[in-house]
């Protein structure tokens, strides 16, 4: 009985430090920049700046998290989030739209270029890398075809309530609209049938076929969530930014990559999760903002974010070795 107890004890302690050895690293990396920096990096200030920094991230990560979890990759989504900065940046300056319905179009078409990528994948059995990275160049170069490379600027000062603005001038909105993305994607994962779909599939295809589901809408769908997650990064960074460059969410593809790989080594077994996802991206902006404060040049900032992406490539495998 002792040794049944003790054994149970064990299997409980490696479990937690499985699930939440991820959690327990951010806190420790908390502490290691509060004792480095306590007068600027411990600071209320300095939390809603990391929150800020990382809303952008959060949001493409979340969309991206519904296309891994089917065990599947987008690479257009930093291409996507570029141009959808464009459209609505066009619609406002050079068709003088509503901010409001030039924020929906550009969600829609977010939404749009997520359902081609959905059905050139799942109804035409292009392989995922090669159709989604295909998609991101016909869009990258339609967005250079019409910018011809130059940023849109002299955006109407109200479209600043996507990204720029702050509620009662302390939270920004861009923070807020994150939440949201994270509460509804949240819904559609845990609390629809939906949502027990695109889990099942990333658990075993086969077998979700075989139970009657519509496999291959419901990787259509996991598309459209994850473009309707670029079209909302789309104005929130280009909110901020206050004009629209053609590249100017090129970079978010691998971050985003690394905030999902990231969380799923945490709170499940090297799945992805949207809790993880958004504890990997504060991870990454954390220790952005925390090696900015200290002064540490880009390229070892560089580094560090790769040794992070390759320690939760390697925890996600062990991970998953243990649980199979």
């Amino acid at each position: 009985m002792g040794r049944s107890s003790l054994m149970n004890a064990k299997l409980n302690v490696s479990r937690i430090a499985r699930n939440y050895g991820t959690l327990f690293a951010y806190i420790i990396m908390l502490l290691v920049f509060s004792i480095l920096a306590p007068s600027a990096f411990p600071t209320l200030s300095n939390v809603i700046s990391i929150l800020r920094q990382i809303a952008m991230l959060a949001t493409i990560s979340l969309g991206l998290t519904f296309v891994l979890i089917t065990k599947r990759s987008d690479l257009s989504i930093g291409y996507s989030t570029s141009f959808l900065g464009i459209v609505v940046a066009a619609l406002l300056v050079r068709a003088g739209m509503n901010i409001w319905l030039a924020a929906l179009i550009t969600v829609l078409l977010g939404a749009l270029i997520g359902l081609i990528n959905g059905v050139v994948i799942a109804y035409l059995g292009v392989p995922d890398f090669i159709a989604s990275l295909g998609v991101g160049y016909v869009v990258a170069g339609i967005n250079q075809a019409y910018t011809k490379g130059h940023p849109i600027s002299n955006l109407p000062a109200d479209f600043e309530i996507f990204g720029a603005q702050r509620l009662g001038g302390v939270i920004p909105n861009a923070v807020i609209i994150m939440l949201i993305v994270l509460v509804v994607s949240s819904i559609i994962l845990n609390q629809t049938k939906l949502g027990r779909y695109i889990y099942g599939v990333g658990d075993n295809e086969e077998a979700s076929l075989m139970s009657g589901v519509n496999t291959r809408s419901t990787i259509v769908w996991a598309y459209v969530f994850c473009g309707i997650a670029c079209g909302v990064t789309a104005v929130m960074l280009t909110s901020r930014l206050g004009s629209a460059h053609p590249q100017a969410a090129e970079d978010y593809l691998l971050d985003a990559i690394a905030a999902v790989w990231l969380g799923g080594t945490a709170f499940k077994d090297g799945e992805p999760n949207l809790a993880g996802t958004l504890l990997g991206a504060l991870i990454i902006g954390t220790m952005a903002n925390g090696l900015t404060i200290l002064n540490v040049s880009y390229y070892y900032q560089d580094i560090a974010t790769g040794l992070i992406i390759l320690a939760a490539v390697i925890i996600t495998s062990v991970q998953k070795s243990h649980k199979n």
